[in-house]
């Protein structure tokens, strides 16, 4: 298959500008967003919306356009791959509208712990920053991106062979701990480390997609 160079340009795109924004808004707490302890009071939540009210809005927004690129990226990549028609490409379609749909709703919540806050609702508040922290769960729980991705382009030239192996690996390590997340807060802390790893993947696969467009052709045999 040959693609136009703007294609694959903006697909890299997508990608890098994707983990960007995702890494401001998963770094935002240790930089410039400490969160209030999970047992924080009304006074304390109250607080803390009105002192972090424009941060905590652009890293809501940070949070929602870095999934959608990062979605859409992963979405190109099966497409270049000319894999979308095959069970697992439809099952990444399946996965990107889950991950999606969370990122959406955990935006709300945060959001809705904000206005509430703002209009005095405190009760409101707190209830949507408690529901609010329980995604780092579900997220971990939800079908992986990484992994679906990585079986769709299994037998594909889109990328280095080494690059599908890692990120099927990748997704694999990302479910595992999502279940041992539930039963020990450790796993969820070394979640992190595989967020790292995952930027890195996206950012050197964007980087390879742009190398290997010179060839102008990608391999998209079943």
């Amino acid at each position: 298959m040959e693609y136009k160079n703007s294609t694959l340009n903006l697909t890299a795109l997508c990608g890098v500008l994707g983990t960007i924004a995702l890494t401001l808004y998963f770094t935002a707490p240790f930089i410039s967003l400490p969160l209030p302890p999970p047992n924080a009071t009304a006074a304390q939540m109250l607080t803390f919306g009105k002192t972090y009210h424009t941060t905590i809005l652009f890293d809501t927004w940070l949070q929602q356009i870095g999934t959608l690129l990062s979605v859409i990226f992963s979405l190109a990549l099966v497409h270049l791959a000319g894999a979308s028609g095959k069970l697992a490409g439809k099952l990444t379609l399946l996965t990107a509208g889950v991950i999606t749909s969370l990122s959406l709703a955990e935006g709300t919540f945060v959001l809705g712990a904000v206005y509430s806050g703002d209009n005095g609702h405190l009760e409101s508040s707190i209830t949507c920053y408690e529901l609010s922290n329980v995604f780092i769960h579900i997220f971990l729980l939800a079908p992986s991106l990484f992994l679906m991705t990585g079986l769709a382009l299994r037998k594909t030239s889109v990328l280095p062979k080494a690059f599908i192996i890692i990120a099927i690996a990748l997704g694999v390590l990302f479910q595992t701990l999502g279940v041992i997340g539930l039963f020990n807060n450790q796993a969820v802390l070394a979640v992190i480390v595989v967020l790292m790893l995952q930027n890195v993947w996206t950012i050197a696969a964007s980087v390879a997609l742009l190398v290997r467009k010179k060839g102008g052709s990608y391999d998209a045999t079943n």
